[in-house]
């Protein structure tokens, strides 16, 4: 289970917000908005991931 860096936090990936840019996808901690990580999408074409 990732935890947030900045604010300690504990989620399941499901709860995590992404957001992509091309290939590339950014997820972001739902509490306090802090990038958690990065990773670039190989398939298919890029859509966001609307997760709340």
């Amino acid at each position: 289970m990732p935890t947030c860096k900045h604010c300690k936090a504990t989620f399941t990936a499901e709860d995590l917000v992404r957001h992509e840019k091309g290939r590339l996808v950014v997820v972001h901690c739902p509490d306090c908005k802090h990038v958690v990580g990065t990773y670039n999408r190989h398939s298919g074409p890029p859509r966001t991931d609307n997760r709340a």
